[in-house]
């Protein structure tokens, strides 16, 4: 059986008024086709929805469970009607994000959380990228946009980036590892005796790279910075960890920063969209990364 839009909004207003002339009122109808509507649908259900109070009317118990269970509905036919509309104005129905593994977490919570305001039509994926996998995700079109890709952008064909700062990165060991000690800056050489804890590249098109791994070096592999972090800690191995992440537990003394003979350089980032298909919400994540006091976070100040 079929029921209308419009004969659920008229029992839902008949029910929050209690009365059949307030809500033909408010609807600019007529009392007696308010009346008619309610009495074809009860007949059709073989149900009483509302009952009379004198001049009122009250919902039944099967009128209560009615209207509980038939506000979802008008609720889904409201939204299908504003999203519909917002697509037909250049809306994207679903926009991918890639974000490099080393971008502070606070700042893109901030960016979900303010994306699902403005786009609550739009279905957000977030994916993490380590290095090149970030340019990867880009230009095979497995992302619509991609924050903290790094170093240099490789062609700008079908592609549109801003540099939005620099990551700063400390070699750190951990409190009793054997280099905890050494005050003199080191070396590359007297390092290769030691694990450096790695997190592979998700570049599957481009050369993939990694924070600092020198040759003939054992690597051990992990899947995430939090991971590294807690290897290092515990003497496992050493390695460069981004300056926001290691900076607490530099000041509590749980890690050890060591000077370096030939530090690593900052990483630049970039972010970057493609030009194909970019609609409202594709360029307004873009926006936001470029918003001076978001691109300071992005630095890990």
């Amino acid at each position: 059986m079929f029921i209308s839009e419009e004969v659920l909004r008229i029992v839902h207003l008949v029910a929050r008024y209690e009365s059949i002339a307030t809500a033909a009122e408010q609807l600019n109808k007529v009392p007696s086709a308010l009346s008619y509507t309610i009495k074809k649908l009860e007949e059709s259900l073989g149900v009483e929805l509302f009952i009379r109070r004198g001049r009122n009317l009250a919902l039944t118990p099967t009128g209560e469970y009615f209207i509980q269970n038939s506000k979802s509905i008008l609720s889904d036919i409201d939204s299908l009607c504003r999203n519909t509309t917002l697509i037909y104005t250049g809306v994207e129905q679903e926009l991918t994000v890639a974000v490099n593994n080393i971008v502070p977490r606070d700042v893109i919570v901030e960016f979900i959380a303010e994306f699902e305001k403005k786009f609550y039509c739009t279905q957000l994926t977030v994916n993490t990228e380590v290095y090149n996998g970030c340019w990867d995700a880009i230009y095979h079109k497995r992302a619509d946009v991609v924050v903290g890709a790094p170093h240099s952008v490789p062609s700008s064909d079908g592609i549109i980036s801003e540099h939005v700062g620099y990551m700063e990165w400390d070699f750190v060991v951990g409190p009793q590892h054997a280099l905890a000690t050494c005050m003199s800056p080191l070396e590359n050489r007297e390092l290769r005796q030691y694990t450096a804890v790695c997190i592979r590249d998700t570049a599957t098109n481009f050369i993939p790279l990694y924070a600092w791994h020198l040759d003939g070096q054992k690597a051990l592999f992990v899947a995430n910075l939090d991971m590294a972090v807690a290897l290092i800690q515990k003497n496992v191995a050493i390695g460069y960890i981004p300056h926001h992440l290691v900076k607490p537990l530099l000041n509590n003394g749980t890690l050890i920063k060591k000077p370096m003979l030939e530090h690593k350089h900052a990483t630049q980032l970039f972010v970057a969209a493609r030009t194909d298909g970019l609609g409202e919400a594709g360029q307004w994540s873009l926006d936001f990364w470029l918003r001076p006091e978001i691109k300071s976070m992005l630095n890990g100040y």
